[in-house]
């Protein structure tokens, strides 16, 4: 094993153990890992935003596509916020983003989480009772009341009571159980991180590059 191997190995134990300090308390060993971390990352998207910039402004305006400026001044203007006395200018290419992401959103929330969500509901109901199979079918109709019951639930406009009041119940019931499923992977994801981590120390740094197996 080559020398730069060995030193990235060690380098990247001795990291992941210093984050691996906060769980004893909040130390300098913790911190100086923490701002490490950040500002590779924090280098790593600088590169990665030029790189972008080059590829999809730069190039094309050179091409002959000069409406990218408009786009690139925009986004040159964010970099006024550096300096206090012209900072305001900021504000513009900000309403712009917040603008045309918040239209963005919108339309793909409605279309991603409302529309197509009922109407994959009631294909795969139509599709169940199709097929004839009594457990896709019990599924299927779980989904459906799930959806209505959970879309009910936020519905301001009325008072929660009667009819509308048992299908916000049944909705935040719903809406419980699929937190509770999201929360779940999300521990997974996290535990199988950590012991990945461990791993790569044990198996790796450890075995490898210290005793040399």
């Amino acid at each position: 094993m080559i020398w730069t191997d060995t030193l990235g190995a060690l380098v990247a134990a001795f990291f992941i153990i210093s984050v691996f300090t906060m769980l004893w308390k909040d130390n300098p060993v913790f911190r100086l890992g923490q701002q490490a971390v950040i500002g590779a990352a924090t280098a790593h998207y600088i590169v990665l935003n030029f790189t972008s910039v080059y590829k999809n402004a730069i190039i094309p305006m050179m091409g002959g596509n000069l409406l990218l400026i408009i786009p690139l001044f925009l986004g040159l203007l964010m970099y006024t916020r550096l300096k206090n006395e012209i900072a305001w200018v900021a504000r513009y290419p900000t309403a712009v983003l917040v603008g045309v992401g918040t239209g963005v959103m919108i339309a793909g929330t409605l279309r991603g989480q409302i529309i197509d969500q009922m109407k994959n509901t009631v294909l795969d109901l139509y599709n169940s009772f199709s097929a004839g199979s009594a457990m896709n079918v019990l599924n299927a109709t779980l989904i459906l009341i799930g959806t209505i019951t959970a879309i009910t639930f936020f519905t301001f406009t009325r008072k929660h009571t009667g009819l509308l009041g048992w299908s916000a119940k049944a909705g935040r019931i719903f809406l419980m159980i699929s937190l509770g499923a999201n929360w779940s992977g999300e521990l997974v994801w996290y535990a199988t991180q950590t012991i990945g981590r461990l791993s790569y120390i044990i198996n790796y740094v450890i075995k490898i590059v210290i005793l040399g197996g």
